[in-house]
């Protein structure tokens, strides 16, 4: 049997990179996000969030306050996940509890990644499971869970393959990432998906597949890191993998898994005390 010519394998790529997202993009709308509880229920999140107590701060008010990204947990004693760019120049960086509560966060960076940081807390929530990267396959629906606009949200998309990322940072190379068509987000959301930053990509089975990265709007294009970036970063010497049900996710009901996500803190928002 003869072989293949390069330039047949090469057309086919680009016909295949070209064609079949645009027919991914079935834009299934999730539904908007539901209110933030009112002021009054401030005393709630204190009593019923995985954190203790003594690590539970009030924040000032919020001309002082710079919401930057998503975070999640791997760690249930308290690690989590989240870009660089969420905490850059930043002095007091914290995770976001509601109700005008938050969680102060220790940073801890790892020189063989650019982008990423592992920040610590005294006690977390339950961790994401990490998927297989074997099941990772071109054409699979990937979610995103967090917080897009300074607000609950999410999109999804199909995978694509990987690509090279510019950082837009000098002496930098770019980054090898996962690239997906986008194929839905939170109803009632425009323009930038940006601080979804940080958040996890998640497959089917609510395992990670990667960090969410920047999206592209007007390319329809989501990005994630791969998972082995995920897996130098989240697999820390503390992390202990529960095997709880978790919930399967579908063009239908992600919009009300990533709300359990949120509300049970295992993805939570990362801010910044400008003071």
């Amino acid at each position: 049997m003869g072989l293949i010519p390069d330039w047949l394998l090469y057309g086919s790529a680009v016909a295949l990179m070209v064609i079949v997202p645009g027919r991914w993009a079935d834009k299934s709308l999730s539904p908007p996000a539901p209110p933030p509880p009112p002021p009054g229920e401030a005393a709630l999140f204190a009593t019923y969030s995985p954190f203790s107590t003594n690590e539970i701060i009030s924040l000032p008010i919020m001309n002082d306050i710079d919401y930057r990204g998503t975070a999640f947990s791997v760690s249930k004693s308290g690690e989590w996940v989240l870009a660089r760019e969420s905490i850059r120049n930043c002095r007091y960086p914290f995770l976001n509890l509601g109700g005008n509560l938050g969680v102060r966060i220790r940073v801890q960076y790892k020189r063989s990644l650019d982008n990423y940081v592992l920040a610590v807390t005294e006690s977390g929530a339950r961790p994401l499971p990490f998927a297989d990267p074997k099941t990772i396959k071109p054409g699979m629906r990937g979610f995103m869970p967090g917080f897009p606009q300074d607000q609950a949200g999410e999109a999804t998309g199909r995978l694509i393959g990987e690509t090279r990322l510019k950082t837009g940072k000098r002496f930098e190379a770019p980054e090898t990432v996962l690239a997906w068509a986008e194929a839905g987000h939170t109803a009632n959301l425009t323009g930038s998906l940006n601080k979804l930053l940080g958040g996890p990509t998640l497959d089917a089975q609510s395992q990670v597949i990667g960090i969410t990265l920047k999206t592209k709007p007007r390319r329809g294009r989501l990005y994630s890191s791969t998972p082995a970036t995920l897996a130098k970063i989240g697999n820390t010497p503390s992390r202990t993998y529960d095997f709880e049900h978790e919930d399967l996710l579908t063009r239908r009901n992600y919009g009300i898994v990533s709300d359990t996500l949120r509300r049970e803190y295992r993805v939570a928002q990362v801010g910044c005390i400008q003071s």
